[in-house]
């Protein structure tokens, strides 16, 4: 088959690709399954991860797909072959998704309905299994299976603040949390996508521009103390400006960077340093958790998101997020890759890029 190697290879300035011919992957692991992959998704941990100064690993970066189930291990339940099906793929490890099968731990694969195509399933796996780690493991916020009648322990409104949210990542936690409506108002921080966002059933949408950023988050709450903020622009900034909206001792922020000193991102640790001492819990995603479970019940929670993902996406509540497919099949990933690499710099563009394989010369 054909396999996709994403890397530096000998030059730690130029990332480069490298189309292998490999055998199909063959001696399964009792709770993965083999996915034939119909399209794969490209994220920005995909020319990150390569780096020299990050892990420094050249293999195949691919970690969302969506495709046909091939094979099943021994352990496997709930799964037959021939059904479509998206996944998460363990990252940093072989058998990768920028290739004609890839292989998932069966707790990151999902059912998708004939309604939706395989080139917006592609855009799921990882940002949301991202989302919702954050969401539901980090800052605890009630989920789709909690109880949110007048029946419930608790009917509070929570309101919930997402920066970045016309982003994949951003945009599923607005998602999320509209399949609970204890959760509101969710006030969303956007720039020129706000329209977007909108769309997505943000109650509020703040410019993140704006000169009284802060201020206008908490008009947007009404008045309710802020508790909980999911920033998915990872910046300084953003820090400074969220800090200030939350609760001292019950404020809950969750991102996806280091907030120690890190020589891979440049961090000096100030963030971590501002969150304490304005007496906020704060804590990075590792969408890993649902592979690794580093945290008790990581992988348990995979599969009960799993079988969420797959219940709103046939009941309609649920959907993919904006895409654009490369042109070339997997020839075409390294150009995707470039794009996401210079979007880091110009904070321009929300699309996901996809890859169908069978357009690989």
């Amino acid at each position: 088959m054909k396999n996709l190697i994403v890397g530096y290879f000998d030059d730690p300035t130029a990332l480069r690709t490298e189309l292998q011919d490999i055998p199909v992957p063959k001696d399964l692991k009792p709770f993965e399954i083999l996915i034939k992959v119909e399209v794969a998704g490209s994220n920005p941990k995909d020319w990150k991860h390569p780096l020299p100064a990050y892990f420094n690993i050249n293999i195949n970066q691919g970690d969302d797909c969506a495709g046909t189930v091939a094979a099943l291990g021994s352990a496997v339940k709930g799964f037959v072959v021939g059904e479509r099906v998206a996944g998460f793929h363990e990252m940093d490890t072989a058998n990768g998704t920028y290739a004609e099968y890839a292989v998932c731990p069966s707790q990151a694969v999902f059912h998708i309905p004939d309604s939706l195509s395989y080139e917006e399933a592609a855009t799921m796996p990882l940002a949301i299994f991202t989302a919702a780690v954050g969401m539901y493991r980090n800052l605890d916020l009630p989920g789709p299976w909690d109880r949110s009648d007048d029946k419930a322990a608790s009917t509070a409104k929570i309101p919930l603040v997402v920066n970045a949210a016309s982003g994949a990542v951003g945009a599923f936690v607005v998602k999320l949390a509209k399949l609970n409506s204890r959760i509101g108002p969710i006030i969303a921080i956007a720039g020129a996508s706000a329209d977007y966002v909108k769309s997505l059933g943000a109650d509020a949408i703040v410019d993140y521009r704006s000169e009284t950023v802060a201020e206008d988050i908490k008009k947007a709450a009404g008045g309710v103390k802020i508790n909980y903020v999911f920033d998915a622009a990872n910046s300084l900034a953003s820090t400074k400006y969220l800090t200030s909206v939350l609760e001292k001792g019950t404020g809950r922020y969750t991102c996806t960077t280091p907030f120690g000193a890190n020589k891979v991102t440049g961090s000096d640790g100030e963030m971590g340093r501002i969150l304490e001492a304005a007496g906020i819990y704060y804590e990075m995603i590792w969408c890993g958790d649902v592979h690794e479970a580093k945290k008790p019940g990581g992988k348990l929670f995979g599969a009960v998101m799993s079988r969420a993902i797959e219940d709103a996406l046939a009941e309609g509540r649920l959907s993919g997020h904006p895409h654009q497919v490369v042109k070339g099949g997997l020839n075409g990933v390294l150009g995707a890759l470039e794009e996401l690499k210079g979007r880091s710099m110009k904070k321009s563009g929300n699309a996901k890029f996809v890859a169908r394989i069978g357009e690989t010369a």
